[in-house]
């Protein structure tokens, strides 16, 4: 199952999603669209804001870390 399907489901708009993780709409985007890798910290963010077990969605590999800003 997607995130743009899970996300759906729980009647969450991209909106409320970058919202709630803090980011523009632009990046949630491509984050739903596979066009850009989500940092751990985010993926965790999905997982907790969808209500889903992270390893049900989010492959390791599309994880990047990176350094805090």
């Amino acid at each position: 199952m997607n995130l743009k399907v899970l996300r759906k489901r729980k009647g969450f708009s991209q909106q409320y999603m970058a919202n709630q993780l803090n980011i523009a709409i632009s990046t949630y985007n491509q984050y739903e669209n596979n066009n850009r890798k989500i940092p751990i910290d985010k993926a965790k963010g999905i997982a907790e804001i969808l209500n889903i077990n992270i390893n049900d969605i989010f492959s390791p590999v599309w994880f990047t870390i990176r350094e805090q800003e």
